[in-house]
């Protein structure tokens, strides 16, 4: 990843303008030369953009700016090097100024200069003429390169306030329920798709056949094949199924066949080599049907060498799907069906375009726009890629036709200088990114080919990097996260379909390629001794270690800003101390054990991260990275004690201490003011001496907190006075008490807890709670008032984890902004009334945004009523609105629970899991829902009145057939017709025979449109689809009581 030549300027001068009028910089007496390096940069700060630019097309230019780069480098460590040394010097200076008095007697006895003992004068006197020096060198090199500038003839770009404007538009944007729109266009893909799977479940007496994708990069071979491994048919043919991303930069051939081992819920073991890996494999494929896809296919021998044999031998039948660019490459695999994946015409193309850019479906604007952005899809040459990330160009725009012809006729259509398949659209997308975009853009290059990109992750490392400047009232956590969404909403970043909360996402091969294009040889991603001996090592400033060896060194990476490394392979830590211009330092893994002395030398360093690593202590010059910001130890489970003197990183923002296994926090941490993310707080009342621990009182001091996580609550002191209302941005609370071993707990203890609890009274912007092992008999005042409405206005989500002595829960009905609601192992509650949802007129808005509610481990748990007694037959309970957004139930381990409430027939609830219910007789009158899954609820006698109902899947292991309650279910749904119906059923094997065709069952279940039932784990099963006819099974159809039989029949 490059710095981009302009923002980097930008952000050296701003960096220039905060340092000159600092008393640290008046104290070293290098104003004067910082003042001279300053205005030679704003001059040459003009043309850069422009530089920029033509770097890509001139090598010349492009040697001009990495020269300049170098400089401005060496500018900001000296920068960084002057506020350390002048700091120093004033804190040595207030030290001194109070011993004047005690040592005045004496004073005329000494050599002493404005206050400093001889030797700090000296010493002193020699850093403030090497600094000036420097910064000499410096003004005299810009000098040169400014002169220099003059024979390229750059474009002078004014001052704009576009950032500013950006950033007020992000403002806005963040007060909006984004989500991408699903990009599926066009009859070409649904047509193939169709006849993709056709082919694909067609019997033949060819066990294992492979069907091949071919095109171009970004033209959509990948998304065709997701909608053909997500296809009903698919899915009901093949009793396996595993998606494996192959690349041309993937992970090694044994790491490749642990992840289709995994897919199929096999374990591998203890094996590692290809062979050993090859015959669990087999072993865990034999008699079963697989659908395989190999996505981004490079290499053949993938196929052939590796995958191939182990298939063959031991499916009873294989389909495998194939993406590629390379035709030859399909048939060297032995595809018997290659597919060839056009363009998209102009019209889909589109119709494409107007998905992503006309989100309300305005279609006097569509109609308006559409000669033009005819003109601009012709452009994108039919790709699905290039359409999407100029939609983001667009939706940035006024829907005008002069922004729309500003883009059409964008001089960036006909850059060169990159690949063929950069240029065009997709460069044109990135250049009309925010230059604070760009630079962010350009660091998801770091991350290896086929690595997921982790918000968490990535806000943190762009504010060390210094790419986030705050705004407003906004962290620079809050603008990182809204640069995060904005590469989602311009489709530079594609939210991963397993995160509904688009924390995780994925980046087109394209977009990965442009990205690592445009950063040059400033960073590398694999092994560093691939690039030794060559002369691009000299300008790496960024390294991803990515290497399959045991152990690894760094050597000969001199000007290194970042280094990241996930263990293995192993590194020799030592090395860390030489690299002093390091920003981030990211070592994970447990093949870390160690962090050396030397790191305190890393003066420059923002972000250390040492995400489980096996590390026993931190060294006490920890405490000399003054400019350390986030420091992140979590799972760090070897790591007992911190360092005293971690109450020194005056700058750090962020500490990460879940899972890590500490004993105490030191004294200090209240002094820590710019915190804004403290996990893993441990409160220690006992053992340890009141001179050396951190009590909660010193939280207080904390405003700026946004996340807060206190571990061993019930440790605090009683005097402690701890109140959390002075903390306005607080969004984020995580209680905890240690777990409960003993079993017994005295009533002292109990009111105890409660007490403290009761004083953590959050401020009203918090959005998420998690209560955890809270041992006391009643919630928190706070919680339980009846103006729980106006304490938590903001809450989104709330986690009552083991709350095991609360017989009652609070008005949670009453919470506005509600979504999320868990509620696990409340053994004390009995019964849950209509307080659940609030008192009078209250009740009659329960839970107005709730979407999702979790019930679990409540073994106590009995009664569920929504409508008070005296009301449950009259008719104005039906005024009542409850859970009007409500999506999905889950109630799981209630063994008591006898039936759920009336009235939630009223919610619009549309899953519903329930398992461990032992004592539910009845699941009735839910006129909303689609999918209910229910296991181990013996007791069931009753399921109708589900009209919506189009999946049901039962886990039914205890007995020896059907239960009556779906036998009876089945008869009432064959008058419905419906074609989408889906069964799914887990049972034993005797089960599972009396359910094939011709066995008792059978009459019931020939009229389920789809149907699968697996037993002993899924070794045996059997398909069934009712049209277009398709019947299969691995056990023999006959009146044997041998369960274990695992004969193959197909019919």
């Amino acid at each position: 990843m490059a710095m981009i030549v302009d923002v980097f300027a930008r952000q050296l001068l701003i960096k220039l303008a905060n340092v000159i009028e600092e008393k640290a910089i008046m104290v070293l007496g290098v104003k004067d030369e910082l003042q001279k390096l300053q205005r030679r940069m704003k001059r040459i700060a003009c043309v850069l953009k422009d530089a920029e630019k033509k770097k890509i097309q001139d090598e010349t230019v492009k040697l001009w700016v990495d020269e300049l780069k170098d400089l401005m480098y060496d500018a900001d460590d000296i920068i960084d090097l002057c506020m350390i040394q002048g700091m120093r010097l004033l804190q040595d200076d207030h030290h001194h100024s109070q011993l004047a008095e005690s040592i005045a007697t004496t004073a005329s006895t000494r050599v002493r200069c404005c206050n400093f003992p001889l030797f700090s004068c000296v010493r002193t006197g020699r850093f403030r003429y090497e600094i000036a020096d420097k910064i000499r060198s410096l003004n005299y090199r810009l000098t040169e390169i400014s002169e220099d500038k003059d024979k390229f003839h750059f474009i002078t770009s004014s001052k704009s306030s576009s950032d500013d404007a950006y950033v007020m538009n992000e403002a806005s944007y963040r007060q909006s329920s984004f989500l991408p729109e699903p990009d599926i266009v066009g009859w070409d893909i649904k047509d193939a798709t169709k006849s993709l799977v056709e082919s694909l479940v067609h019997p033949h007496e060819q066990k294992c056949r492979l069907f091949a994708i071919v095109g171009m990069g970004g033209i959509g071979k990948t998304t065709l094949a997701q909608q053909i491994y997500n296809d009903s048919k698919i899915n009901d043919h093949f009793v396996l199924h595993s998606w494996i991303w192959v690349s041309k930069s993937s992970t090694s051939k044994t790491d490749l066949l642990k992840e289709i081992i995994r897919n199929i819920g096999h374990s591998y073991g203890e094996s590692t080599t290809i062979a050993e890996l090859q015959k669990v494999l087999s072993n865990g494929l034999h008699r079963r049907s697989l659908f395989l896809v190999l996505d981004d296919v490079w290499d053949a021998d993938v196929w052939i060498d590796l995958i191939k044999n182990p298939i063959q031998i031991a499916t009873t039948e294989c389909r495998v799907l194939v993406t590629t660019r390379d035709r030859n490459a399909a048939m060297r695999m032995g595809a018997i069906h290659i597919h060839n994946v056009n363009k998209l015409s102009l019209d889909f193309g589109w119709e494409l375009l107007c998905k992503k850019v006309f989100t309300d479906n305005d279609v006097s604007d569509m109609q308006r726009m559409k000669d033009i952005g005819l003109q601009i899809v012709e452009k994108c040459d039919g790709l699905p890629v290039a359409i999407k990330v100029i939609a983001g160009v667009l939706i940035t725009k006024d829907r005008n036709k002069r922004e729309w012809e500003n883009v059409l006729n964008s001089d960036a259509w006909t850059m060169t200088g990159l690949q063929e398949e950069l240029q065009g659209a997709l460069y044109l997308s990135y250049e009309a990114l925010p230059p604070a975009l760009k630079q962010c853009f350009l660091y998801c290059s770091l991350n290896p080919h086929g690595d997921d990109f982790d918000m968490d992750q990535l806000v943190p490392e762009w504010i060390a990097e210094g790419f986030i400047k705050p705004s407003g009232n906004a962290s620079m956590e809050d603008v990182a996260k809204d640069y995060y969404m904005e590469l989602i909403r311009r489709s530079f970043l594609q939210p991963h379909p397993d995160f509904a909360d688009m924390s995780v996402c994925i980046m087109h091969d394209l977009l990965r390629d442009l990205a690592q294009s445009l950063a040059g040889d400033e960073s590398f991603v694999g092994d560093p001794q691939d690039a030794q001996g060559t002369d691009s090592v000299k300008r790496v400033r960024r390294l991803t270690v990515s290497s399959k060896k045991e152990s690894m060194t760094i050597q000969h990476f001199d000007w290194l800003r970042r280094v990241s490394l996930f263990t293995p392979p192993s590194l020799n830590t030592q090395v860390i101390g030489s690299l002093k211009g390091l920003r981030l330092l990211i070592l994970n893994g447990d093949g870390i054990e160690n962090i050396p002395d030397s790191i305190g030398d890393l003066v420059h360093l923002r972000l250390l991260d040492l995400y489980g690593t096996k590390i026993c202590k931190l060294p006490d010059s920890l405490g000399n990275l003054i400019n350390l910001q986030f420091l992140m130890l979590n799972r760090c489970e070897s790591l007992h004690i911190l360092p005293k003197s971690i109450t020194k990183l005056c700058n750090l923002r962020h500490l990460n201490l879940k899972y890590a296994s500490l004993n105490y926090m030191p004294k200090g941490i209240g002094k820590l003011e710019h915190l804004n993310y403290l996990s893993g707080f441990i409160v220690e009342g006992n053992g340890i001496d009141e001179g050396e621990r951190c009590g909660l009182e010193e939280l207080q001091m904390l405003r700026n907190l946004s996340y807060l996580e206190i571990m061993n609550l019930e440790k605090a002191r009683g005097e402690s006075v701890l109140t959390l209302s002075n903390k306005p941005h607080l969004r984020h609370l995580n209680l905890r008490c240690t777990p409960n071993t003993c079993g017994h707990i005295q009533q002292q203890e109990m009111d105890k807890i409660v007490q403290v609890l009761d004083k953590l009274s959050p401020s009203p912007g918090l959005t998420n709670l998690k209560i955890v092992n809270f041992f006391g008999h009643r919630y928190p005042k706070w919680m339980t008032s009846s103006s729980i409405n106006a304490n938590l206005p903001e809450l989104t989500g709330l986690h009552l984890i083991d709350c095991y002595n609360c017989p009652q829960l609070p008005q949670l009905g009453q919470l506005p902004q509600l979504d999320y609601l868990r509620i696990d192992g409340a053994t004390a509650i009995v019964l849950i009334g209509p307080e659940f949802l609030g008192n009078g007129e209250l009740a009659t808005k329960a839970f107005p945004k709730l979407e999702y509610l979790i019930l679990c481990n409540m073994i106590n748990w009995g009664q569920w009523s929504l409508i008070s007694g005296d009301e449950e037959n009259k008719h104005e309970s039906s005024k009542q609105l409850l859970f009007p957004r409500l999506k999905r139930i889950s109630i799981q381990n209630c063994p008591k629970l006898k039936a759920l409430p009336a009235g939630l027939n009223q919610s619009s609830v549309q899953q519903l899991t329930i398992a461990g219910a032992q004592s539910l007789s009845r699941i009735s009158d839910l006129p909303a829902l689609r999918e209910l899954e229910v296991a181990d609820c013996p007791m069931l006698e009753y399921v109708d009145k589900l009209e919506s109902l189009q999946s049901l899947k039962i886990t039914n292991e205890g007995n020896s057939g059907l239960p009556e309650w779906l036998i009876s279910f089945l008869q009432q749904r064959e008058e419905h017709h419906d074609n989408q119906f889906h069964l799914h059923l887990e049972c034993t094997a005797q089960a599972l025979r009396r359910c094939l065709k011709g066995r008792p069952h059978w009459v019931f279940l020939q009229q389920v449109p789809r149907l699968e039932a697996y037993a002993k784990g899924g070794s045996m099963y059997f398909k069934y689809t009712k049209e277009p006819y398709s019947y299969q099974a691995n056990l023999v159809e006959d009146t044997s009581t041998d369960e274990d039989s695992d004969e193959s029949l197909k019919v």
